[in-house]
């Protein structure tokens, strides 16, 4: 009886210490695969974005030394951007502006490509087949981009921020009239000196601002109102 009683008992404490050791072992399994599958996830970073309503101005030089100046508006996803040198070259830029960035070109081949960084705008300008490097920055209150017309003459003008302007009166375009299949043949080169290059510019008169505010200049010796570029504003 003892050693039936006996043999009972050890191969009770055998079956507990089996129990015993498959629990442990499934415990740490469950939680192996536990910390295994907590996998860190990293969220995709946010694309910079611009105001709703901005405006941007810069000076630049190129590496000959010739220097530029320009101007972006941003309204919402519409950019209008204008640039000239205040004598003899300007070019007009219409378009759209995604995740902060911008590429645009004019339609005489003049190339913009630029992005927010910060609160500036950093980008590269392609004019006349010379390059420049800008970073520009917000400006407010009069600052900004100009424009007026008069019996079809135009003239543009950047304001900075402390209220001194430069701009370019269009006259109007020399040379041959191209149809379009013809334009689109001519290389970079051939459309600068046959197209963009005939365009009759000149400095244009002095923006003041009048004491009402409103911004004043002239047209050939009339008076003209130049009025605020926004990124909504193309050219007709």
């Amino acid at each position: 009886m003892k050693k039936i009683l006996r043999s009972l008992l050890v191969g009770f404490s055998a079956l507990v210490a089996l129990s015993t050791l498959a629990a442990c072992s499934s415990g740490t399994t469950n939680e192996a695969t536990s910390t295994t599958s907590e996998v860190p996830t990293t969220s995709p970073a946010t694309p910079p974005a611009f105001p709703q309503s901005a405006r941007y101005v810069a000076d630049m030089t190129s590496a000959d030394g010739k220097t530029m100046t320009i101007g972006i508006s941003v309204d919402g996803g519409e950019v209008a951007a204008y640039a000239c040198n205040g004598t003899d070259d300007e070019a007009w830029f219409f378009g759209t502006q995604t995740d902060g960035k911008i590429d645009l070109k004019s339609r005489f081949r003049d190339t913009l490509s630029a992005e927010l960084a910060g609160t500036d705008v950093e980008g590269d300008l392609t004019m006349n087949g010379v390059a420049y490097q800008f970073t520009a920055a917000p400006v407010s209150g009069e600052a900004g981009m100009y424009t007026a017309v008069l019996d079809g003459v135009r003239a543009s003008w950047v304001v900075r921020e402390d209220g001194t302007a430069i701009g370019v009166q269009l006259n109007g375009i020399s040379g041959r009239d191209f149809e379009q299949a013809e334009l689109q043949q001519l290389s970079d080169l051939q459309f600068r000196n046959e197209v963009r290059n005939k365009r009759q510019l000149q400095q244009a008169q002095q923006i003041t601002r009048l004491a009402n505010g409103a911004m004043s200049s002239k047209i050939n010796g009339k008076d003209v109102t130049p009025t605020l570029v926004t990124g909504t504003f193309r050219l007709s």
